[in-house]
């Protein structure tokens, strides 16, 4: 298997998506410190209430971080299993004198465990700056604590689980049509969705346990579904 994941990564150029996952940390960088000074624009206006504090501020930026990862596992599965299940390339990919089942497996397990540990090291630096900046800015009332930051990496990494599994579950649906458009637009559908259920539930962390776990299970279910197909294919 490690051989087989070692294959992908040369076969892919892994630094472009490399590359992204810095863009994507700088952008969102930007965007923490927009969240945390909105609140100072207009003190009286109740709606901007919702950055308020870290309790608010960091699953918010969580969520809205996870998003921009999901768009990228999308893209990377588009590349990694649509785009070779599509077209002749299967043919390419039959003819190899190993199982099926684990190509497709180590396909799957290099994009989810790209996407999970980018996005754990881009938050960890992110809200590191973040809480250096914070001793002399004071942007969010209070201090940004040992405790605060382990916030953080908790809900950065219920996060990252949930932005790899909503991508195996967009290229479940794009592998339907075959199609890598249909991969990413399910992706930001999807996202979208899992951002307007954080906005509503943001005190509850114990809802996102419960909700990266029923992802997991979800993900599972379309990972081995995908499997059946790719085996379906190979007997057509």
């Amino acid at each position: 298997m490690i051989k087989l994941i070692k294959l992908e990564l040369r076969r892919n150029n892994i630094r472009t998506y490399v590359i992204a996952s810095i863009m994507i940390a700088i952008v969102m960088l930007g965007f923490l410190y927009l969240f945390a000074y909105a609140p100072k624009l207009e003190p009286n206006d109740k709606d901007l209430e919702i950055f308020l504090g870290y309790n608010n501020l960091i699953p918010l930026f969580g969520v809205l971080n996870m998003a921009a990862f999901c768009v990228l596992s999308a893209v990377m599965y588009s590349k990694f299993i649509v785009e070779d299940y599509s077209g002749n390339r299967p043919v390419l990919l039959f003819s190899y004198p190993i199982s099926r089942k684990k190509i497709l497996f180590s396909k799957l397990s290099v994009v989810s465990i790209f996407t999970i540990i980018s996005m754990i090291i881009s938050n960890l630096i992110i809200f590191l700056i973040f809480g250096i900046t914070e001793k002399t800015m004071h942007l969010v009332s209070g201090g940004f604590t040992a405790a605060i930051m382990l916030q953080a990496i908790k809900i950065t990494v219920v996060m990252a689980i949930i932005a790899a599994c909503i991508g195996i579950i967009a290229t479940g649906i794009g592998f339907i049509k075959k199609s890598v458009p249909t991969t990413i637009v399910s992706a930001v559908l999807l996202a979208s969705l899992m951002c307007n259920i954080v906005v509503n539930t943001t005190s509850s962390i114990t809802f996102m346990y419960i909700f990266s776990l029923i992802m997991i299970f979800v993900g599972i279910i379309f990972s081995v579904n995908l499997i059946h197909k790719v085996n379906h294919m190979e007997v057509e």
